[in-house]
């Protein structure tokens, strides 16, 4: 821990926050890369998103408008912030086709996506909802009708 204050310290910014990633700290991580570059900058606005540090996300999306950055992540919609788990409406519909057992293939067929796209969906759920598996996530869900 002491080498990624020290790296920050230093001013390496992308050191800090790869040491803070190794150590499991995201929102470190992220105070590190909102000293970058606008990528990095746009990085440590989703973490911090995701992470629900709102007030971060803020300053983060303020310091890249007065950078003249013309795209910047706008944060999650209404519906998203309105979901239990924080699921996009597309992630708590293929959610809800993990109920059914279904595989990334027919899941894709059934929503006319691609495979790998469902790929994503699934682990940005499995994230959300911090289970390991399809099975776990599946089940939560059953548990939750409301998702």
């Amino acid at each position: 821990m002491v080498r990624s204050f020290v790296l920050e310290i230093h001013g390496d910014w992308r050191g800090a926050a790869a040491a803070w990633e190794a150590l499991g700290c995201p929102y470190e991580q992220a105070r590190a890369l909102a000293n970058g570059d606008s990528e990095a900058q746009k990085a440590a606005l989703a973490i911090f998103e995701q992470l629900g540090a709102r007030p971060m996300a803020d300053i983060i999306r303020q310091k890249l408008r007065e950078a003249g950055v013309q795209t910047i992540p706008r944060g999650p919609r209404a519906a998203t912030k309105e979901n239990p788990f924080g699921l996009t409406n597309r992630q708590a519909e293929i959610l809800d086709l993990l109920t059914a057992s279904l595989t990334n293939a027919e899941i894709a067929a059934r929503l006319h996506i691609s495979p790998k796209t469902v790929d994503h969906h699934v682990s940005a759920i499995l994230g959300k909802l911090d289970v390991s598996s399809r099975e776990e996530a599946a089940e939560l869900a059953r548990q939750h009708p409301d998702f």
